[in-house]
């Protein structure tokens, strides 16, 4: 488990690094559309993660706008069931996150998207791993308690060293300045998660660490998408 959650940078990583390669490959050797990549980029993380993510937003929705009180929230949260507040907000944070590829997609250098999509999932298992090691977990059972159990401060040690393997990539390559700022909304992020995750859920569980991944990688692109309007990009 510990060995697990230190690694979840590696495998955002990963993951980044082939949707990039299959970027590259589709934007250089075939006729795709802008419209086409950009599904691509969409629809690829979807694909990887089998939706685990999306289910963990969809439960979280749902139990945030039920607008009960914290036991009422969990209980919403072990409900296999989907409301209709978790569809609604579904769709408008997938097709806003749309917009916001397709749009970088049309308007942005394709080196600079290669990049990005190595970074945003790299970025969002930062905040996942940061969540299981430092915000307590809501409830004794679940996927969430049965990682955070095993954890200590130690684990927090690896984050900043890969924090800092990134830094000095992106600055002897390229997008040294894009990296820091995506650094500061992450930080930012997290921040609003550690806070938010405790005093409406009194913790996380899987289901609030899956939607932080998802909510981040949204705010990371809405991010690049504001950047051009400040010269950044």
């Amino acid at each position: 488990m510990k060995w697990m959650v230190r690694t979840f940078p590696l495998v955002g990583f990963s993951m980044g690094l082939l949707l990039s390669i299959g970027y590259i490959l589709l934007n250089d050797y075939t006729q795709m559309s802008p419209l086409a990549l950009s599904f691509y980029i969409w629809v690829m993380p979807i694909i990887l993660t089998g939706g685990l993510h999306l289910d963990g937003y969809m439960d979280a929705s749902d139990a945030f706008f039920s607008y009960r009180d914290k036991e009422k929230r969990l209980t919403i949260l072990k409900d296999p069931r989907i409301g209709a507040f978790g569809v609604l907000s579904l769709l408008v944070m997938l097709s806003s996150r749309f917009v916001f590829i397709y749009e970088t997609v049309l308007y942005t250098e394709s080196a600079v998207i290669t990049i990005v999509l190595i970074w945003i999932p790299f970025f969002s298992r930062m905040v996942m791993g940061a969540s299981l090691i430092l915000i307590p977990p809501a409830q004794k059972s679940g996927m969430g308690f049965s990682f955070s159990k095993y954890m200590t401060k130690c684990e927090l040690l690896f984050l900043p060293g890969y924090f800092l393997m990134g830094g000095i990539c992106s600055f002897f390559l390229s997008g040294f300045y894009l990296y820091l700022s995506f650094g500061v909304v992450t930080t930012g992020f997290f921040l609003f998660v550690y806070v938010k995750s405790i005093k409406w859920f009194g913790g996380m569980t899987g289901d609030t660490v899956g939607a932080s991944v998802e909510g981040m990688e949204w705010m990371l692109w809405m991010t690049l998408w504001l950047l051009p309007l400040s010269d950044m990009v």
